[in-house]
């Protein structure tokens, strides 16, 4: 079991559309970080920063980031998150 850990800056006056986004998390998507070998994945938000903090747990040998990046669902996540960070 790998872990790994990773830190982002939410803009701020983001953090409602934030909050949106993880409470509608895509069943695809979902699945994409299942099948890919993560079994323990968690972000903590420091709200009086805005700083988040990832941490993940992933079985095999693969980097989960690095597998998922060539995934078609997990690249349209990202984009659409990459206009809430800085």
């Amino acid at each position: 079991m790998k872990r790994f850990a990773f830190k982002m800056q939410l803009k701020p006056g983001f953090e409602k559309e934030y909050e949106k986004r993880h409470a509608e998390l895509w069943p695809e998507l979902r699945s994409r970080i299942s099948y890919s070998g993560v079994r323990n994945y968690s972000i903590f938000w420091d709200k009086d920063t805005n700083i988040l903090f990832g941490y993940q747990e992933v079985e095999g040998d693969s980097n989960s980031q690095d597998a998922d990046a060539a995934d078609e669902i997990t690249r349209k996540w990202w984009i659409i998150w990459l206009t809430l960070w800085k």
